[in-house]
Formats: structure tokens, C-alpha cells, sequence
């Protein structure tokens, strides 16, 4: 960087010098060889060499004296207090709130109502009416005839007539095949009794019948012990059938269609032109005047009387009950712990920087000042005669 420098500094010098001199060949500033000099000879420029001193950056090896802190270990002595407790027994007086209670009279205040009239006035809009004649439009009607013709469907009653089929009973014979009980009734005559009359009605009840009047005349039913002998010999009527297909005429009747004529009746219609009056309306605008009443309203003053309840403070007194605290001292013996304080002396080991100065070498940067020749515009010898001159700068 100082390099950098140095050199920048050394262009702009001999920029500086180069325009110096060729701004001053001649006294008046402006460059020799024109009419801007004010010379009446024409003067070339004249090269000549200038020596310059040009700074110039070296690296030098130096010595220098620094300052270095070494660590040195010392040791020093230092009084310490520590706390050795102690225990002992000590009165102690303190204090405690007893609650009291105690009676106080208060005075208080009430809100009372208190009732009173009051008489105010307020205005009232009052009504009135009256009649005012208002006009307005209405819509009248009227009636008036028209005619018109109109086409209706008249009835009218024709007899015509049609065949019908109908259903009628004609008798037939025909012969059908019966089944008939050609039967015939036979006697059968029972076995007769081989037990005793102790047993009779049971052997007669075996027959499977019962026995009817006995033929000796006695009257009586089987099981009795004074007929018995001879009711087990009464006989027994049964029907023995017989069924034969046998043919018989039988006359039935059945269903025969036919066609019958008969007369109806037809309600036909046919149009007729009709004409008719009916009424059309039409209305028309009419002008009428209505009576209609209006409401205009003015102000009037009443008065009225009403009652206010307004509150009036009132003092009372009453005894009010209150508790308080007393403070009372009492004494209590309390163990309490002290610590005295005791010197104590110790050693310890600290730890310094000493300084001390030392030589080390260190690279320095050093500007050394060295003449360098360059060569510049000089004024020429025949400037003499300016007005000006050069004032003998290249001389």
C-alpha cells in the first residue's frame, strides 16, 4: 500500500513538473513559437536534463525494544473472620392482640318518603272540526241496448227403430235314466234262548232288536222273568234293496235366442238463429262535490295536580357491638443461636505478570529519497526578446 503510494505520488510530481514546463518556456505563460507569446521571433522548444529526487521504499531488518509480561507465582498472608455459634437461653417480651368487645352509639341517616301535591300546567292540542267542501271525480255508468243474433243447438225427439237379440224358455222332453229300490222286506226269526230266565234279558237283548208284544198275550218287554220263554221266540221284520236303472221322461226347459224388433226414442239437435238484447255499460266522468270534515288543532292550557314522593334525610341512633384488639405484653423464655467472629490468618499462592523489556527484530518498510535525471522542455535562447522573457528558468 505504501508502495502504491509512493508511486502515485511520484507521477502527479513529474505531471506537475512536465506542464510547468511547457506552460512556462515563456514568461507569459503560453507555449513559445506563436503569436500568443507575444514574441515577434518564432523560439523552438529546447530539451534539456533536470535531476529530480524520487522516493524510493526499502525493507530494512530493525531491532526494537518491546515491553513482555512474564507470569511470576508469589505467595502473601490474609486474615480471615469466621463465625463460631453459640447456644444460649434468653427472656423474650412480646406482644399479642387480644380481641375486646365493646358497645358504641351511632348516629345514622334514613331517606324518608315524603308526600306532597304538586300543581302544574301543560298544553294540549285540542281537535276541532269543520266542513269543507272538497270536489272529486267519479266514474258513472251507463246502460244502453244492444243486439246481437247467436246461433243455439234445439232439441227435437225422433222415433226410430231396431232389432234386438232376446232369450226365451222353450219345454223339451227328454229321457233320463233313474235309479230305483226295487227291494222287499223279509223275517228273520231269532235263535232261541238257551240260558235260564235269570239271564233271559241279556240272551234276548243279543238279537239285536228289540223284542215287540209277545205272542202269549203277556204284554211285557224282553228281560222280564214272567215272559221270557216266550219272548225269545218273537221273529224280525228287515228291508232287503234292490237298485235297477229304469228310463224316464222328463220335460226341461231351454235357452233359444231370437230377434225381436222394437221402437226408440232419439233426442236430436239441430242449430237455430236466435236474436237477443243485452245491456252494455259505459262509463263517463262526473264531477261532485262531497262534504269532508278537517281536523285543525290549537293549543290550551290545563292544569293538573299530582303527588311527589321526594326522600328527607332523618338522623337515628342505634348502639352498635364491636370488637377491638388490645395489645398485651407477655414474656416467653426462647433458646437462640449466636456466632461470634474469630480471626483467622491464612497463606495463599497468586498469580502476576511481571513485565520486563526484551529485543526482537521486525521488518520495516523505509523511503530513501534518490535523484533521477529526466529530461524536460526548455526555453530557447532568442526568448530574450520577449516582452516578457523567460526569466532565465532554463539558465
Amino acid at each position: 500500500m505504501n508502495v502504491l503510494r509512493a508511486f502515485l505520488w511520484v507521477a502527479a510530481i513529474g505531471a506537475a513538473l512536465s506542464g510547468q514546463v511547457a506552460l512556462a518556456a515563456c514568461g507569459c505563460g503560453a507555449a513559445c513559437g506563436g503569436s500568443a507569446c507575444g514574441c515577434t521571433q518564432s523560439c523552438a522548444p529546447a530539451v534539456c536534463e533536470q535531476t529530480v529526487m524520487v522516493p524510493e521504499y526499502v525493507t530494512e531488518t530493525r531491532k526494537v525494544k518491546c515491553i513482555q509480561c512474564a507470569a511470576e507465582v508469589r505467595e502473601r498472608k490474609y486474615t480471615v473472620c469466621q463465625f463460631v455459634p453459640e447456644t444460649k437461653t434468653i427472656n423474650v417480651s412480646y406482644t399479642v392482640m387480644v380481641p375486646e368487645t365493646r358497645t358504641r352509639t351511632e348516629t345514622y341517616c334514613v331517606q324518608v318518603p315524603v308526600t306532597r301535591a304538586v300543581t302544574q300546567e301543560y298544553q294540549v292540542q285540542v281537535p276541532s272540526y269543520r266542513e269543507v267542501d272538497r270536489p272529486y271525480t267519479v266514474c258513472v255508468p251507463v246502460w244502453s241496448d244492444r243486439s246481437e243474433q247467436y246461433t243455439v243447438m234445439v232439441p227435437h225427439t225422433e222415433t226410430r227403430q231396431a232389432t234386438r237379440q232376446m232369450v226365451r224358455c222353450v219345454p223339451v222332453s227328454e229321457t233320463h235314466m233313474v235309479t230305483v229300490d226295487r227291494g222287499h222286506w223279509e223275517t228273520v226269526c231269532p235263535t232261541p234262548c238257551t240260558s235260564g230266565c235269570g239271564s233271559c234279558g241279556t240272551a234276548c237283548n243279543s238279537c239285536g232288536t228289540a223284542c215287540g208284544t209277545c205272542d202269549s198275550g203277556c204284554g211285557r218287554r224282553c228281560g222280564r222273568a214272567a215272559c221270557c220263554s216266550t219272548c225269545c221266540q218273537c221273529a224280525t221284520q228287515r228291508w232287503v234293496p234292490n237298485c235297477v236303472q229304469e228310463p224316464v221322461q222328463v220335460t226341461v226347459m231351454k235357452q233359444e235366442c231370437y230377434s225381436a224388433p222394437y221402437d226408440y226414442q232419439v233426442t236430436v239437435c239441430q242449430p237455430e238463429t236466435r236474436t237477443r238484447t243485452f245491456k252494455v255499460c259505459s262509463y263517463q266522468q262526473e264531477t261532485r262535490v262531497a262534504k269532508e270534515q278537517v281536523c285543525e288543532y290549537h293549543c290550551e292550557k290545563r292544569t293538573c295536580t299530582y303527588n311527589v314522593t321526594e326522600c328527607a334525610l332523618q338522623q337515628r341512633t342505634r348502639e352498635v357491638a364491636f370488637t377491638v384488639c388490645v395489645p398485651q405484653t407477655r414474656t416467653c423464655q426462647q433458646q437462640v443461636t449466636e456466632c461470634k467472629q474469630v480471626a483467622v490468618e491464612k497463606t495463599e499462592q497468586y498469580t502476576v505478570m511481571v513485565p520486563h523489556e526484551v529485543e526482537r527484530e521486525v521488518q520495516v518498510q523505509v523511503c530513501h529519497m534518490v535523484p533521477k535525471t529526466v529530461q524536460v522542455a526548455a526555453c530557447c535562447s532568442t526568448c530574450d526578446v520577449c516582452s516578457r522573457g523567460c526569466r532565465g528558468r532554463c539558465r
